[in-house]
Parts: C-alpha cells; sequence; structure tokens
C-alpha cells in the first residue's frame, strides 16, 4: 500500500492547501548555535491545568525541536515532538523523505543527529530517534473539543524561528481532506483536526498543544487561499506505533493492503455506501488483503473484535499487531456479509 496508494505527500500539488514544510529561500542570519539556559533533563513534562500560556510554552519547549533534513544538494526545515522516553520524535513523514542525514535542533539552541526510525506515508507520520535523550510530552488521545484553546509551537521559515508559538482554537474535528497527486488522481487526509493557529512552512511535525501542555495533533497543513484554516493529525494516529518502537526498536508494523474512506465521506461523494464503515477504494492485489479476495467497493466494519468505522481506526489497529498475526475481516459486499481470515505480513 505504502508504494501503490499512499504516494509521498511532500511531492503533492495541492490547488487549495499547502503542506508546511520545506526549505525557505529567505536569507535569515541563523542564530542557532548560541546557547540558552533551557532545562533539558530527560523527563515526562507533566503540568498543572489552568496555567496561563507562557508558562505552558515555557514548561513545553524543552521536549520540541526543530528538524534540518539534508539530501544530496538541498534541506528542507521542519518541527518536532518528543513523546516518549530515549529520544522519540514524532513528526510528519514528508518532512523527513529522501534524507540523507537529519539534524535536530533543541530549545537551548544546541543540536545532535536523528535517525529514522519508521514513517508510513499513507499517514504523513514518522518516528525519528535523537542521539541524545530529551525531555518528552504527554499525549491528550480523547478529550478533544471543538472551541478548545491550542498553541502550535515549531520552526516556520527558517531554522532562525526555531520555537515559535502561535495560539488558536480547535475548529473543527473529523476532516477529510482530498488531495491530489502528481498522476492525476487522489489520496485523502482523514480524521484531521481542524485549528486556526497560524502555522507556515517548517511547522510540518511540531506538535498542536492543549492548556494543559498535552499533545492533541501534529501540524500537517495549511488552507493556502484562505486565513486562519490549519490541520493537524489527531496524536492517537501515532501514539500507538511510537509506544511499539519505544518497545521494541525492531518492530515492523505489519502490512494489510488497503486504502479506504469513511462510508459517511463515501456517501457524501457519491459513492453506493449503504453500510457503515471503511469503504475500500483500492486493494494492492498482492498484498494479504488482496489475496484473499478483498476487493474496491468492499466495506470492512470490524477486524477480530475491533469495530472500523474509518481509516484511522485501520491504522491504529494495525500498529497494535504484529507481522504473522492471524485476524478475521467482516466487511460487507453489495449487502452481504462475508467472512475473511487473514495473516498479517510485511511490506
Amino acid at each position: 500500500m505504502q508504494k501503490k496508494f499512499c504516494l509521498k505527500i511532500f511531492i503533492f500539488v495541492l490547488m487549495c492547501f499547502c503542506l508546511c514544510a520545506g526549505g525557505c529561500a529567505i536569507n535569515f542570519k541563523q542564530n542557532i548555535n548560541t546557547m540558552e539556559t533551557v532545562d533539558m533533563t530527560p523527563r515526562l513534562i507533566s503540568l498543572a491545568d489552568n496555567l496561563q500560556t507562557s508558562q505552558v510554552v515555557e514548561n513545553v519547549k524543552s521536549a520540541i525541536v526543530g528538524i534540518k533534513s539534508a539530501n544530496v544538494d538541498s534541506y528542507s526545515v521542519g518541527s518536532g515532538v518528543a513523546i516518549r522516553e530515549g529520544g522519540y520524535i514524532l513528526t510528519n513523514q514528508h518532512v523527513i523523505s529522501g534524507a540523507r542525514s537529519i539534524t535536530i535542533y533543541f530549545a537551548d539552541k544546541s543540536s545532535a543527529s536523528a535517525s529514522l526510525i519508521w514513517q508510513d506515508s499513507s499517514v504523513d507520520l514518522a518516528v525519528i530517534k535523537s542521539s541524545k535523550d530529551m525531555p518528552y510530552l504527554q499525549c491528550e488521545t480523547q478529550n478533544i473539543a471543538v472551541g478548545q484553546d491550542v498553541l502550535a509551537i515549531g520552526t516556520p521559515l527558517s531554522l532562525a524561528f526555531g520555537h515559535t508559538v502561535t495560539k488558536g482554537i480547535v475548529s473543527a474535528l473529523d476532516r477529510t481532506l482530498e488531495i491530489p497527486t502528481t498522476g492525476g488522481g487522489f489520496t485523502y487526509m482523514q480524521n484531521l483536526i481542524q485549528h486556526d493557529a497560524s502555522i507556515n512552512p517548517g511547522n510540518s511535525g511540531g506538535p498542536l498543544i492543549n492548556s494543559s501542555g498535552k499533545v492533541i495533533g501534529i501540524n500537517t497543513l495549511k488552507a493556502n487561499d484562505a486565513e486562519g484554516i490549519g490541520f493537524a493529525i489527531p496524536i492517537i494516529t501515532g501514539y500507538g506505533i511510537v509506544e511499539r518502537l519505544s518497545a521494541d526498536n525492531g518492530y515492523s508494523a505489519p502490512y494489510m493492503g488497503v486504502m479506504g474512506i469513511s462510508t459517511d465521506y463515501a456517501r457524501a461523494k457519491n459513492m453506493e455506501a449503504n453500510f457503515n464503515g471503511l469503504y475500500i477504494l483500492d486493494v494492492d492485489n498482492n498484498s494479504v488483503a488482496g489475496l484473499v479476495g478483498v476487493k474496491k467497493g468492499d466495506i470492512i466494519y470490524q477486524i477480530d473484535n475491533v469495530k472500523i468505522n474509518n481509516f484511522l481506526d485501520l491504522r491504529k489497529f494495525i500498529y497494535s499487531r504484529s507481522i504473522g498475526d492471524k485476524v478475521t475481516v467482516y466487511l460487507n459486499r453489495s449487502g452481504k456479509d462475508m467472512t475473511l481470515e487473514m495473516t498479517l505480513s510485511e511490506r
């Protein structure tokens, strides 16, 4: 699925949206080597409720990094946030795609190298591991509400602007965006958090943080022709995989081989979806799903005892399983229920 359906997000040519990552042609003087006094002691950062914004920022900034992703003849700038002990940093996949080297910049203006541990272009997330241990933040995976205050912290435009803070509110939840690809087709970014905190190129991979200093999302793109419309991937999408990787560096997420959208969205696009679940848009015929008979237009509504309502549910399930696990897939095809057995495989 990664190669066939999940085209690299960083090369999308968007009419309505632009990714919040990339290099910058503006020649800012980068005072990134002047050390600052910031407590970089590795620890879980836990904050009390009802702190002032300045207090939240002061406490969480040590867990947030700027990222320089370099290849042969160019580099791009992005952001990231540590959410697990051991220097495990979550960022966007398009920030580090194709990188030959990754350098991260801390709040105290020191830097370190990082290595790529995992990436999944279908959800535009990646995990990198810092060569230097660092503080990390808590994550909020459930209590997210429209109207709540949020902070976006990242490195817009240039490394000179590291740890820039903007404030806004959650504007909407569970947004789906149809993204045109360079091949003339479409892919989808799903279950996104819409917010109005200002984000710009370089903010990609940086955290969206609530008033308690917990990460609720990873900023990924903004509306190009509008003000105050940004989007973040909900943190729950990547939290499970970071937990698995931190417990087992050799862990590799299984590959199922399907791409789908929620049936609510499918119906809004005039597709026939008379059953609730994950509407399958495409299947890799060489994948385990293709080999056991999953087809385009099928609606997967349950795997084992887990309800599947959208692509996020599927990714969460996949990240909770291992290669070689046997699972039972319940689907509806043209009004008829079916059950398929499959063994999860490598890509």
